[in-house]
């Protein structure tokens, strides 16, 4: 057990020397944080999907309970185009307000952000194809 008259020593010693405390710290910082970086390496690698995962629900200030719920009412569907989904989907927001709006394919996502979500150019792309059919 640790005495208060062992603190005392302690704490009148780490007066005494702080730079040699301060030196024995560093080290052992340095050392921990190593063993840190590794295992949080090894931890990335292993679980991949699941840190991507999280970083996307983060970003997007989602739950994954949240995430499932708009695959459910989208029946694991591109809200635009309508067509299941084979690679992982985005997650369409507005850039204004940060909302999250739905699911996207590649494909749709792109298109949107090319036309950067302005509602009179993508009028004009659809009078566009009309005229052109």
């Amino acid at each position: 057990m640790y005495t208060q008259a062992q603190k005392d020593a302690d704490k009148r010693y780490r007066l005494r020397h702080p730079d040699r405390c301060r030196a024995k710290e560093k080290r052992r910082w340095k050392e921990k944080r190593e063993q840190e970086s590794k295992r949080n390496r090894e931890y990335h690698i292993k679980n991949k999907e699941r840190v991507n995962l999280r970083s996307r629900l983060n970003r997007h200030k989602l739950t994954e309970d949240q995430l499932a719920e708009m695959y459910r009412k989208q029946k694991n569907c591109c809200a635009i185009c309508h067509k299941k989904f084979v690679k992982t989907p985005h997650i369409d927001h507005s850039h204004e307000t940060n909302k999250n709006r739905g699911l996207l394919c590649d494909d749709c996502n792109l298109g949107l952000g090319r036309f950067k979500d302005n509602i009179e150019v993508l009028s004009n792309a659809i009078q566009y194809l009309r005229r052109h059919q």
